[in-house]
């Protein structure tokens, strides 16, 4: 391990969603305050009590995946190959024979996977030959995919990560799983409009699917490449809820561990620092553990930071959506604009009085965003910075 920790920054997004099948896509949906939940079209959803989700359209599979691989991958592993092939694209990353044994994978989905994990099936594609680790973490999975990436640049395990999450459970299936746990709104009369972070009236979170991936190295070998800094990752904390879910108190306690070990773990002091908070609100229970968690941690200054959430313009993307969070907190930081959070009407008295970006695009001149995902019990925090 190297004397001192590399800083690790993030030099390549991409993106299959709802809104399209690119990263560009992504943000400019996210920044019309429009919503891209509509009735199911892939299958007949009319025997379903929720018949609503965020489908990404039309999609068929890049022409430079190898045909025989395409045959092979189930939709949430050809969403993940597209999406880290637009990230390395944009990195710029040589695939060489020299250099994929430094390239590592780490991807995360919640649904019952195949015998061959998303994780495995992107590192084949991209002939990466690294580390490769899948996770299974719930809502959590993609931004804990994406802070374990930036830990193992930090401690050398690799030269390039490429880290995220993919999920495709828009299915008769996931349908029923989801809303059989209570967690679908079941508002298909108004599907623009059902999916409600941290809104009084949520009731339940759309069902969505896509990919989102990044390019990790450490700062020394961006710059030597000559490679385009979109971002810094300086920080990441994770934690899981001791407690069920009905036990908001101690939920709250463990989702602020989450959020505080980001601002410290690794000996920054950023809790002042923090302009905007991407949350992981998607229109349920857990908005209101999250809110009192970002109380809890910041205390009166919670009235200083922007706090938005992505999910209410297209819906959860289950072990995609941290991930899909971070792409959108790094345009953000690039571009000074804070995408709104889609259906918020009314703030619930439960979700601790945040200051919530909501109706239109705004203005944003900080530097440091924090990315939140929670979900199953598992909470996680990640810190960016503007180049």
């Amino acid at each position: 391990m190297a004397d001192e920790a590399k800083r690790v920054c993030i030099t390549g997004v991409g993106a299959v969603s709802p809104f399209g099948r690119d990263a560009a896509s992504l943000w400019a949906g996210l920044q019309s305050g429009a919503s891209a939940a509509a009735p199911i079209t892939s299958f007949d959803a009319s025997d379903l009590a929720c018949r609503i989700a965020a489908e990404v359209p039309a999609y068929t599979p890049r022409d430079d995946i190898d045909p025989e691989a395409v045959a092979v991958l189930d939709r949430r592993s050809l969403f993940a190959a597209d999406a880290a092939i637009q990230a390395l694209i944009e990195a710029a990353v040589p695939i060489t024979a020299e250099t994929v044994s430094q390239i590592g994978v780490a991807m995360a989905s919640e649904m019952p996977e195949r015998t061959v994990t998303t994780a495995a099936n992107v590192a084949r594609t991209i002939s990466a030959a690294g580390p490769v680790v899948h996770l299974a973490n719930g809502a959590a999975g993609g931004l804990m995919a994406i802070g374990e990436a930036a830990e193992w640049i930090r401690r050398e395990d690799c030269a390039i990560a490429v880290a995220g999450g993919a999920d495709a459970a828009v299915t008769a299936d996931g349908i029923r799983h989801f809303d059989a746990l209570g967690m679908l709104t079941r508002n298909n009369a108004n599907p623009a409009h059902a999916a409600r972070p941290y809104d009084a009236q949520r009731d339940g979170f759309v069902l969505a699917e896509g990919a989102a991936v990044v390019v990790l190295e450490d700062e020394d070998t961006a710059v030597r490449r000559g490679a385009h800094i979109l971002a810094y990752v300086d920080g990441y904390g994770a934690t899981f809820n001791r407690a069920p879910v009905a036990h908001a108190a101690a939920n709250i306690v463990d989702v602020a561990r989450a959020m505080q070990a980001a601002l410290i773990k690794w000996d920054l002091t950023l809790q002042g620092e923090i302009d905007i908070i991407f949350g992981s609100g998607g229109g349920g229970a857990l908005d209101a553990v999250e809110g009192q968690a970002i109380r809890r941690v910041w205390g009166p200054n919670t009235d200083k930071i922007w706090v938005t959430a992505i999910k209410g313009a297209f819906g959860h993307t289950l072990g995609a959506s941290g991930a899909f969070s971070v792409l959108a907190a790094i345009y953000c930081l690039q571009s000074g604009l804070m995408p709104p959070t889609v259906n918020l009407d009314r703030q619930g008295e439960d979700c601790g009085q945040l200051e919530v970006v909501t109706g239109a695009v705004r203005r944003f001149h900080g530097t440091k965003a924090m990315v939140n995902a929670f979900g199953l019990g598992h909470n996680a925090s990640l810190i960016l910075s503007r180049p």
